[in-house]
């Protein structure tokens, strides 16, 4: 009918339907590209717009290509007949049924009718009204749907109407979130011997297959490796080698769906060491004095100080602080502000990690005050 829109829609057998794409349409001999009165929607239909008497002078065609071996085919021609317009209830020319998308793809759901005077259109989501908004706008086509989200999975009605009745397009549509792999934690760095335990966390999909590797190679579990966990997404390895260093990967399918990501695993000599900072010293009663051990390690070692053996208490004359000055490295700092005669004696800074131990002492003497 003239003034309203027409469709033509590319058929393809639905035996192989997943490996053709329509790439354009013709008139005539003409390539049609989209714009003004004439689209091609993301399906492969060719809508004609506000349709003219001339609109029916043409023969269209639907080119198509297939994905894999690039061959074109071309479709028999198809005529438009324009009538003059006249008073009529909505037809709906272009609908949907079902719809799938990732989360994050923009989405068309096609509705359009014929009708005079021209219908009018709106859309419901599970029986509620659609306002349009930054992500969901209503177009010559049908409804735009910009980054779906699991969310928007639903019933979606498009309600059709004029003077002379009215009509609807009804779809369902299910957005699934695509499927995503994340290594924890995102940064490995360890010392020779010690446990390293990594975690992966699948979004998108329930019961994904899933495999490790190290470097590209397949992990099996063994005597110091362990897989653990209802999806296998547990990995715990434990007396690590210079050797275990490298990329680590988690890989996980479902269906035809595969996602992946890996971390750097960095093994060091991370035994600890004592950059000798305090001397055996003499010192006078209420002397401040101020100790300090200088302790690198991987992973960072736990530092603590005693007295003759005996732990350093905090107190109003003791204070005990830690930095940490970088990956691996902390001072520690063992301060007496008032320092009194049972204070002396061998102070000792031992340096804790999973790869090993190590201490440093020295002796403080502090003078007996004379005729004491």
């Amino acid at each position: 009918m003239r003034g309203n829109a027409a469709v033509f829609k590319c058929i393809i057998p639905s035996s192989v339907e997943a490996y053709i794409t329509v790439v354009s349409w013709e008139k005539d001999t003409v390539s049609l590209v989209s714009g003004s009165r004439f689209l091609i929607t993301s399906t492969g239909a060719l809508y004609i717009i506000d349709v003219q008497n001339e609109d029916g002078l043409n023969n269209y065609r639907c080119i198509t290509r297939h994905r894999y071996t690039g061959e074109t085919r071309q479709s028999n021609s198809a005529r438009l007949f324009v009538s003059d317009p006249a008073n009529s209830a909505p037809s709906v020319l272009d609908g949907f049924e079902h719809r799938k998308a990732m989360a994050g793809q923009r989405v068309e759901l096609p509705c359009k009718a014929s009708g005079h005077p021209i219908p009018k259109y709106r859309w419901l989501k599970d029986s509620v009204l659609l306002e349009p908004d930054s992500r969901f706008r209503q177009t010559i086509i049908g409804l735009l749907i910009e980054s779906t989200r699991p969310s928007d999975s639903g019933t979606y009605v498009c309600e059709v109407w004029n003077n002379y009745g009215n009509a609807e397009v009804i779809g369902v549509l299910h957005v699934k979130q695509s499927l995503k792999a994340t290594i924890s934690p995102r940064k490995v760095k360890s010392s020779v011997g010690s446990q390293v335990s990594l975690a992966c966390s699948v979004t998108g999909a329930d019961d994904p297959e899933m495999s490790w590797y190290r470097n590209g190679e397949i992990i099996s579990p063994g005597n110091n490796v362990r897989i653990i966990g209802i999806a296998h997404e547990n990995l715990i390895m434990d007396g690590m080698a210079k050797s275990d260093s490298g990329a680590y990967q988690c890989f996980v399918r479902k269906d035809k769906m595969s996602a992946q990501d890996y971390v750097q695993v960095v093994l060091e000599d991370g035994t600890p060491k004592i950059i000798p900072a305090f001397s055996d010293k003499v010192v006078n009663p209420g002397d401040p004095v101020s100790l300090m051990c200088n302790v690198k390690g991987t992973p960072l070692p736990t530092i603590t100080w005693a007295l003759d053996d005996d732990p350093v208490v905090k107190n109003g004359n003791h204070r005990i602080s830690q930095i940490t000055i970088s990956e691996g490295n902390a001072l520690s700092y063992l301060n007496i502000t008032n320092t009194q005669v049972r204070d002396g004696g061998v102070y000792r800074c031992t340096a804790n990690n999973s790869a090993g131990v190590i201490l440093y002492q020295a002796r403080i003497n502090v003078q007996q005050a004379f005729g004491q």
